[in-house]
């Protein structure tokens, strides 16, 4: 086993540019191949993503749609839910009423 050993190391210190070239040519193939294979896993979740934002557009705009189709059933005289309601329940502000106008034409100010 040692001769055969002695063999191969001789063998290998014989052909030491030869084994070192191969060496570094095989890493070079491991690495090319490693870097096809994440350039293809890369290409496919960046069609997902396009996929994927393409379809929340899609929703964004038909739930915007809906949301104006309830408003313009909710102003009608005859709605089942108020206007005041619907805005409650998107989290909208109601408009705040103007504030009462002291003589002089000056907004009466809240005491703090």
């Amino acid at each position: 086993m040692e001769a055969a050993l002695r063999g191969i190391r001789a063998k290998l210190t014989e052909h030491r540019e030869k084994v070192v070239s191969a060496l570094l040519l095989g890493s070079f193939v491991v690495l090319g191949w490693r870097s096809s294979e994440q350039q293809r896993e890369i290409d496919g979740l960046l069609a997902e993503k396009r996929s994927l934002r393409a379809t929340n557009a899609s929703m964004s705009a038909a739930m915007w749609a809906w949301r104006e189709e309830l408003f313009s059933l909710a102003a009608a005289p005859s709605s089942p839910i108020s206007l005041s309601r619907l805005r409650h329940i998107y989290g909208e502000e109601e408009p705040a009423p103007p504030a009462p106008k002291l003589p002089g034409g000056y907004p009466q100010c809240s005491p703090q």
